[in-house]
């Protein structure tokens, strides 16, 4: 068998166009994989940001609810205070009432 000068080009043709493909495809391979970690790296990101969201949300919460806690507890003390201011302005109209019935019979009187 008598490898001639065209036999010899084509084999190294050959073995030139095998082995760009063979790169071709790996690059192409290597770039999804890459992409692919791109992406888990992104939501892995977004993961932990929704996370540090939601603790956020949750001290938000708590410290909307001792708020909530404690405009009830003033507004439940109002009320009482009102109430106590209330009853004292009636026993003084009493009491101011009472005073004139005494000054009336004291003028009376005398």
């Amino acid at each position: 068998m008598e490898i001639n000068y065209i036999s010899v080009i084509i084999a190294i043709s050959a073995a030139m166009v095998s082995g760009m493909g063979t790169a071709i495809i790996a690059g192409l391979r290597d770039g999804k994989k890459e992409k692919r970690r791109q992406i888990e790296r992104e939501q892995d990101h977004l993961k932990l940001e929704v996370k540090d969201l939601k603790i956020a949300l949750y001290k938000i919460e708590r410290e909307l609810t001792e708020w909530k806690d404690k405009y009830y507890n003033a507004i439940q003390e109002l009320i009482s205070v009102k109430s106590e201011l209330e009853e004292t302005l009636l026993k003084l109209s009493f009491m101011d009432h009472k005073i004139d019935d005494l000054d009336g019979v004291l003028d009376r009187e005398f």
